[in-house]
């Protein structure tokens, strides 16, 4: 074997080893479709965003709002995804 065909062999390995956690994606049959739970984590995400919009808006005026609703809905959504599927 040449130093290609070793290298080559070398690096399939690991890469063979890191697919293995692509094997099954958490999904939720929702009226017959699967949809990937980072989906429903989002959609939840931005349900929440917009639930504490308006509690927010009661007690605090938000100065900057297209960095803010946004963040709000990705803390959102990585906290249910850590939460329930890890």
């Amino acid at each position: 074997m040449n130093m290609i065909q070793r290298c080559a062999c070398g690096a399939s390995v690991p890469a063979l080893l890191l697919m293995t956690g692509c094997g099954r994606a958490p999904s939720f049959d929702i009226l017959g479709s699967f949809f990937p739970a980072w989906l429903v984590c989002l959609v939840v995400g931005i349900l929440f965003t917009v639930a504490s919009r308006s509690l927010l808006s009661r007690y605090t005026e938000i100065v900057w709002p297209v960095l803010v609703y946004p963040s709000l809905t990705a803390v959102f959504t990585f906290t249910l995804w850590l939460v329930l599927f890890r």
